[in-house]
């Protein structure tokens, strides 16, 4: 397998998306799944729902053709070229599934915390069983056994890291497209095809999807979409190829968290506005990044570009970092840090002076 194959999965995929989506948006008119504006919630018509069994169906179609039509095996990752693909269609199918029944039944928070972490583990399970870990660089110390624990909680926080950033049109979608196209790239870079077949796959299909959910949006993934991407994405991160050979793999870990940037940034500051104003955790408000960027005065469109500009330049590092030594890459990393650490400032004192006024 090489970059003609994975080139042609990312169209067949994206083309799916853009295919599959309108039909989405069909059957949701026809069963009245809709999300109805109340609350929380800023946009003003109901808007069909099932954007995500589209995103995932295109994505599980092209992984199955890839199955069976590329010869695909590596030796890169724990796994062979079928259980991989058979193992991320039926982890994607699981979560959208939870999602899904989210969609409909529309759960309370703390069920869907429970519900995605018994999806995750579940899936997890396999998932560590074959060998896949997040072993950072625990690996052959004394506490490797937290390679397993610290596994199963990146899978649910990105999981939910994700769903949580789905409040403005196209703003998940957007930048879960930016993080598979860096996965992809990284990995192929690296050497590590299966993976990066992979992560084309899933780009390819939201980016399908995108074209209908940017500002206004006329379909919603709703929660099936971004429990199945943020549980991908979680499965890419830990499978991903980030160090060359004969480098340190304990500067393998920033490149997931640069790619993945942006919901790990708006969850943390989302967690910590409601700590700090004395709110329940995982009650849904309106203060995550975008809502915040509104009440700035920037438009839906503006702040969603802005958020999407941030996860470019977040995740633009991420392709050089195999290339550096230890103390460079450490270097790049907390210069990545600091700059989320200024937006944080500039963003905190603008609200302060717009409250003064």
């Amino acid at each position: 397998m090489g970059f003609r194959e994975i080139s042609i999965s990312f169209m067949a995929s994206l083309v799916l998306g853009v295919v599959l989506t309108p039909l989405a948006r069909m059957l949701a008119l026809r069963t009245g799944l809709m999300d109805n504006p109340q609350g929380r919630k800023e946009h003003l018509m109901s808007t069909p729902l099932l954007g995500g069994m589209a995103i995932y169906a295109s994505f599980a179609v092209t992984a199955a053709l890839g199955m069976k039509l590329i010869d695909g095996d590596s030796s890169m990752i724990p796994l062979s070229w079928g259980t991989l693909c058979l193992m991320v269609i039926m982890a994607g199918g699981l979560m959208a599934l939870v999602g899904l029944v989210d969609d409909i039944l529309g759960l309370r928070p703390s069920v869907k915390l429970m519900l995605h972490t018994a999806a995750a583990v579940l899936a997890g399970a396999f998932f560590i069983t074959r060998g896949a870990l997040l072993s950072l660089f625990l690996t052959g110390s004394s506490l490797a056994w937290l390679t397993v624990p610290i596994t199963v909680l990146w899978l649910v926080g990105i999981t939910n890291s994700v769903n949580l950033l789905d409040h403005a049109d196209g703003l998940s979608a957007g930048t879960c497209s930016i993080a598979a196209i860096f996965f992809a790239a990284v990995n192929f870079l690296n050497g590590n095809y299966s993976v990066a077949f992979v992560s084309a796959c899933l780009a390819g299909a939201t980016i399908g999807f995108f074209v209908y959910n940017h500002n206004p949006a006329s379909i919603f993934m709703g929660d099936c979409g971004s429990n199945m991407l943020g549980f991908m994405l979680g499965i890419i991160a830990v499978l991903g190829v980030y160090t060359r050979e004969g480098s340190v793999r304990e500067i393998a870990i920033f490149t997931p968290l640069l790619i993945l940037a942006l919901p790990i940034i708006d969850t943390t500051f989302v967690l910590v506005y409601r700590w700090k104003n004395g709110r329940p955790l995982f009650a849904a408000d309106r203060n995550h990044l975008a809502h915040r960027l509104m009440r700035l005065g920037l438009s839906h469109s503006e702040a969603v570009k802005l958020l999407l500009a941030v996860a470019v330049l977040m995740g633009m590092p991420a392709l050089l970092l195999s290339t550096l030594s230890p103390f460079q890459a450490i270097l790049v990393f907390f210069h990545a840090l600091g700059l989320v650490m200024l937006f944080s400032y500039f963003m905190h004192s603008a609200e302060k002076r717009g409250m003064g006024r």
